[in-house]
C-alpha cells in the first residue's frame, strides 16, 4: 500500500494535469478529442446560460484548440460516443459509461409514477415514426407553455421515462431535445448488464481521480446528494470499500496533502511533470469542471469563486457573468463579459486581478493573447472594453 506526502504545487499540477489544462492540445486538436475530453472528465455539464457560451461548449472549447460545435453533436448524433443522462446536473457523459447508470434508473422508476396512457402514446409514436421532441405533442387543452415549469403532461412525461432509462436524447436542435427508444441510440457493443455494487464503487473511484487528479473521500462523494435524491441511493459504503481495495492493491496511492488524507491514481501520479512548462490563459466557464465544487476550489487554490448571476445586482462585487480566469496553476481574476455575435464583439464589462498579482510583461502578453484566441473561439473579430 503507497502513501506518500504532496505538496500544494504538486497537487495543483496533478489536478491540471487530470484536467486537460497544463498543456495545449491535450486530448488532441480533431473531432476525436471531444469523446477523449468527456471520458477524462467524468461528465461536462449541460446549461442553458449563453452570456458567452453554453457551458458544455465553452468546457470542451477551454481545452481543445479549434474546437467546434458540430463536433459534440457528432459525437452525441452520429458516432454515440457521448450520452446525455443526469449527473449532479444534466450533463453529456461517456457512452462506454452506460451501464454504470442504469441502478440509478432503476431506482428512479421504482419511486416515481409515470402516466401510464401517455406512456402508451409515446412509445407509439416513437415506434411508428422515429425520434420526436416534446413539441410535436399538443398541450390538453390547446394552450402554449408559458415556460420550464409549466411543463405540458407530454413533457413531463417524456422527461420521467428518460430518467427511468426507456427513452434517451439522440440528438439536439438547438436546444431541444429530441427522444428516441435505447434501441435505435445506443450501439451494439455498449455494455448493458448491471453493475455489482463493487463494480460501481470502483467505477466512482477510478472516474473521479482520473478527473479530479487528487481528492479526499468528500470529493470523490460530491455527487451522493444528487443521487440520494434522485433515487434514495448512498454510495458511501460502494466507494469506501473500493478505496481500501484499490489502495491495497497498488493501483490507488494515499497522499497527504497539507495534513489531509487524499488519493489519486498510481499511474497518473507517475506521469506527473517536474516543471510546468508554458504559463497560458484559459477563461474558464462558471460551470467548469475544475471549478463547479467550490470549497475544493478554495482549498486547492486559495481562489474563493461565486457566480454572481444569481445575486442581487446591488450586492455583486465582480459582475453578472464572471469568468474565472486561470494562468499557469493559479487563478489570478476573474472577467465579467458578454459575447455580442451580431456585432462580433466580446464585450468585457469588467477584468479584476485578485489581490497580490503583479501585472508583468509576460503576464500582459499572455493576457493580450488569450483574449484574441477567445474572441475568435466565440464568433468575435474584436474585443470591446
Amino acid at each position: 500500500m503507497r502513501s506518500m506526502e504532496l505538496s500544494l504545487k504538486q497537487a495543483r499540477r496533478l489536478v491540471l494535469q487530470q484536467q486537460g489544462l497544463l498543456q495545449s492540445a491535450a486530448f488532441g486538436r480533431s473531432p476525436a478529442a471531444v469523446p477523449k475530453a468527456v471520458s477524462r472528465l467524468h461528465h461536462v455539464q449541460i446549461d442553458t446560460i449563453s452570456v458567452v457560451d453554453r457551458a458544455h461548449h465553452h468546457i470542451l472549447q477551454a481545452r481543445i484548440p479549434g474546437y467546434r460545435q458540430q463536433w459534440l453533436h457528432d459525437a452525441q448524433a452520429r458516432d454515440r460516443t457521448v450520452f446525455e443522462y443526469w449527473y449532479h446536473a444534466a450533463a453529456y457523459l461517456p457512452m462506454a459509461d452506460y451501464r454504470f447508470y442504469l441502478p440509478i434508473m432503476g431506482n428512479y422508476s421504482r419511486r416515481h409514477l409515470i402516466d401510464r396512457k401517455l406512456r402508451r402514446e409515446i412509445l407509439a409514436r416513437l415506434k411508428a415514426e422515429g425520434a420526436v421532441e416534446a413539441r410535436h405533442f399538443d398541450h390538453p387543452d390547446g394552450r402554449r407553455s408559458s415556460g420550464w415549469w409549466d411543463w405540458k403532461p407530454a413533457k413531463l412525461t417524456m422527461e420521467r421515462m428518460f430518467f427511468c432509462g426507456e427513452l434517451m436524447v439522440a440528438r439536439r436542435e438547438g436546444f431541444r431535445k429530441i427522444y428516441d427508444l435505447p434501441e435505435n441510440v445506443l450501439p451494439a457493443h455498449v455494455d448493458t448488464s448491471p453493475p455489482s455494487d463493487s463494480e460501481r464503487g470502483e467505477f466512482y473511484v477510478r472516474r473521479m481521480l482520473d478527473a479530479l487528479g487528487i481528492a479526499p473521500l468528500r470529493d470523490l462523494l460530491y455527487v451522493r446528494p444528487t443521487l440520494k435524491r434522485l433515487c434514495g441511493h448512498d454510495i458511501q459504503p460502494q466507494v469506501s470499500a473500493a478505496l481500501e481495495r484499490l489502495a491495497e492493491s497498488g493501483e490507488v496511492t494515499r497522499c497527504h496533502l497539507q495534513g489531509v488524507e487524499n488519493f489519486c491514481l498510481t499511474k497518473a501520479l507517475a506521469q506527473l511533470p517536474s516543471r510546468l512548462g508554458r504559463r497560458r490563459i484559459h477563461f474558464l466557464s462558471p460551470f467548469d469542471n475544475l471549478v463547479i465544487n467550490r470549497r475544493r476550489l478554495k482549498d486547492l487554490f486559495g481562489f474563493d469563486y461565486q457566480l454572481e448571476c444569481y445575486v442581487p445586482a446591488s450586492k455583486r462585487k465582480h459582475g453578472y457573468f464572471c469568468l474565472p480566469i486561470l494562468y499557469g496553476d493559479e487563478f489570478i481574476g476573474r472577467m465579467d463579459c458578454k459575447a455580442q455575435r451580431k456585432e462580433g464583439v466580446l464585450q468585457v464589462y469588467r477584468l479584476t486581478l485578485e489581490p497580490g498579482i503583479r501585472q508583468s510583461p509576460a503576464l500582459q502578453c499572455a493576457m493580450t493573447t488569450a483574449l484574441d484566441d477567445y474572441a475568435r473561439a466565440l464568433g468575435c473579430n474584436r474585443t470591446r472594453f
